[in-house]
């Protein structure tokens, strides 16, 4: 069978209406795309008269996907609203939705109203997205070290409230060539909370999805940061690294032995003794060839709805095509060219909205739109060398495998082959989840990885 991994996709949303009324229609509708259209078509009317009238509409629209819309689209044009507006939506506001996208527009505010808010909202908040998407806006709006609680910001706030050098305070983005490829890495420092332990953190290496930076991955990711250092890597696109396109009968194979070297002389240079390494989905591979390569130098495998080997994936897709939803069956008929779709584009775009509609349980959820606007690299289709494991091959690493259990492409059916050759291996499906367990479950995810890091001694 001949096998292409799809590394990232491209977004062409439906156009958006024109006057504010059928744009706040369209918003309340069910239908994810077109809310996320309305959002964008707010965005546009930043410039204009009716401006005035849309700021109010964030705090009274009697509907919350009207509501949630204007808090969007103010991440994506900050005139939408000011500090003021946003941070009485991110208390007051009943829906968590609203609340979420509130904190993760005051981003672009960097005043003292937008702190005091995003301290005030931690400090009553219960829902865990949000509390998430706060600490981590705290983050880019101010020098302070990664404080997770709501007291700890408070205190430190106190101290630097007249501090007008309001910038972020991880490490800026490193570019840096390691045996002949450019890599861009960025790394988060952890702080530790009073119940861990107060030894040298591990530190993780971060492969996000193909074309997802720290930026949009980062926040899913926080909790990690309470035990570990974390440093993400933009993995390089199929053009980039291969100088093909990756479209129609140009698809190439993905030199995964030449980016995992690299990655090791990264390490090399940084003078990282091991790494805990961390991926989902495709990346994954990354991540396994690496313990292959170099397993005195993998702490731990942490892995995301990966497929163990060419023969777990083929499995998937076959499962997929029979008893998949929508989008996973054509996903699958694609990938194993059963229904004449060329590998352009267009398809990229397709397979993208099915991957991110099947990733999110709230079909709503305006995230999804986030995460398009943010996935912009076109990556093109790649096929990825087979992972081997000869019938008595072990890798002695200590891996967690977590799968979606919701999903027709769910691993954890095969865990008797992880265990085999993983025998220090966690498999772990999570009901809740149907590709995107750190959106979906982030909670109940990072309960799983704690175990797992607990139980490991890498704390």
């Amino acid at each position: 069978m001949r096998r292409a991994l799809v590394l990232l996709f491209l977004l062409a949303g439906p156009a958006a209406a024109q006057t504010l009324d059928a744009i706040a229609e369209q918003a309340a509708q069910p239908g994810w795309r077109a809310r996320w259209a309305a959002v964008r078509a707010l965005a546009a009317k930043a410039g204009g008269e009716e401006l005035f009238k849309i700021r109010p509409m964030l705090l009274r629209d009697e509907r919350a996907g009207v509501r949630a819309a204007i808090a969007w689209a103010a991440v994506l044009e900050p005139e939408i609203a000011n500090a003021t507006l946003l941070g009485l939506a991110l208390r007051k506001d009943k829906q968590a939705s609203v609340r979420f996208a509130a904190a993760y527009a005051l981003v672009h505010h960097r005043d003292r109203r937008a702190v005091e808010a995003l301290i005030a909202a931690l400090e009553t908040e219960s829902d865990r997205r949000v509390r998430l998407r706060c600490v981590e806006t705290l983050r880019t709006l101010t020098p302070a070290p990664c404080l997770l609680e709501a007291a700890d910001w408070r205190a430190w706030w106190a101290k630097h409230r007249d501090d007008a050098r309001f910038k972020p305070a991880d490490e800026a983005p490193r570019r840096g060539e390691y045996e002949g490829l450019v890599l861009e890495t960025r790394t988060v420092a952890a702080v530790p909370s009073k119940k861990t332990k107060r030894g040298p953190p591990p530190h993780v290496l971060v492969l996000p999805p193909f074309g997802f930076t720290r930026a949009i991955y980062g926040g899913y990711l926080q909790p990690l940061q309470q035990s570990a250092n974390l440093t993400y890597v933009t993995l390089p696109s199929v053009q980039s690294l291969t100088g093909r396109s990756g479209y129609g009968t140009d698809v190439p194979i993905y030199p995964v032995d030449r980016l995992v070297r690299a990655l090791d002389r990264y390490r090399a240079t940084m003078k990282i003794e091991s790494f805990l390494v961390l991926a989902p989905g495709a990346s994954g591979w990354i991540a396994m060839r690496y313990a292959q390569l170099f397993p005195d130098r993998v702490q731990a495998l942490l892995l995301l709805d990966t497929a163990l080997d060419k023969k777990a994936y083929a499995e998937g897709l076959m499962r997929a095509a029979r008893k998949g939803d929508r989008g996973e069956k054509f996903t699958a008929d694609t990938l194993m060219h059963r229904n004449n779709v060329p590998f352009n584009a267009a398809t990229l775009d397709r397979l993208q909205a099915l991957r991110l509609e099947r990733g999110f349980l709230d079909r709503g959820d305006f995230e999804i739109g986030r995460l398009y606007a943010h996935a912009r690299d076109p990556q093109g289709f790649a096929t990825v060398p087979e992972i081997r494991w000869g019938k008595r091959a072990r890798l002695d690493v200590p891996a967690l495998f977590v799968y979606s259990g919701a999903g027709a492409f769910a691993g954890h059916r095969d865990m008797m082959r992880i265990t085999k050759h993983f025998p220090q291996a966690m498999v772990t499906p999570l009901a809740g989840a149907r590709g995107m367990p750190y959106v979906e479950t982030n909670e109940k995810l990072f309960e799983i990885v704690a175990a797992f890091l607990a139980k490991n001694g890498l704390e």
